[in-house]
């Protein structure tokens, strides 16, 4: 397969997972520009800003977590010597979309943690061990798996002097 036909097959998940971002944020940004919308909601500390931020936030990262893996997939397919790194890849978009939600939820919970500051970035460690310790499982996996095919291979006489 040429590299061409390659870029072509990459170009959709791509071009989903790019304008599904650019256009949550353009809108988000418009719609932030609004007048009033840094009111406070009636019998709480939320402002309207901040709730509209969090929500386009998630739809941003779900569209992250979607299209990601897509992309990491798109591009082991067509190109076959970076089969091996698909679970980076995937780990990456995990990753990015973990990080777009802890800058999101920050404007919304910060009413929850003033007196346990320290709690919300533990809460999103917490939830980034997880695709960390699957990915590594992955790859040690992989290599472990090399190695078993390599020694099933052996015979007594190579261990004869």
């Amino acid at each position: 397969m040429s590299k061409n036909l390659g870029y072509q097959s990459i170009l959709p998940s791509l071009l989903r997972l790019v304008i599904g971002v650019v256009v949550l944020w353009v809108v988000q940004g418009i719609i932030l520009g609004f007048p009033g919308i840094t009111q406070t909601l009636p019998m709480s500390s939320l402002t309207v800003e901040s709730l509209v931020g969090f929500g386009f936030g998630v739809v941003a990262a779900m569209v992250v977590l979607k299209f990601g893996p897509q992309l990491s997939t798109a591009i082991a397919d067509a190109y076959h010597e970076v089969k091996a790194y698909v679970p980076l890849l995937t780990y990456f978009f995990q990753i990015a979309a973990l990080w777009i939600l802890y800058i999101v939820c920050r404007g919304v919970s910060s009413g929850l943690f003033t007196s346990a500051p320290w709690a919300y970035p533990l809460i999103f460690l917490a939830l980034a061990i997880v695709p960390t310790v699957r990915v590594v499982a992955s790859i040690v996996q992989s290599f472990e798996g090399q190695n078993v095919h390599s020694n099933r291979h052996l015979t007594r006489d190579q261990f004869a002097n």
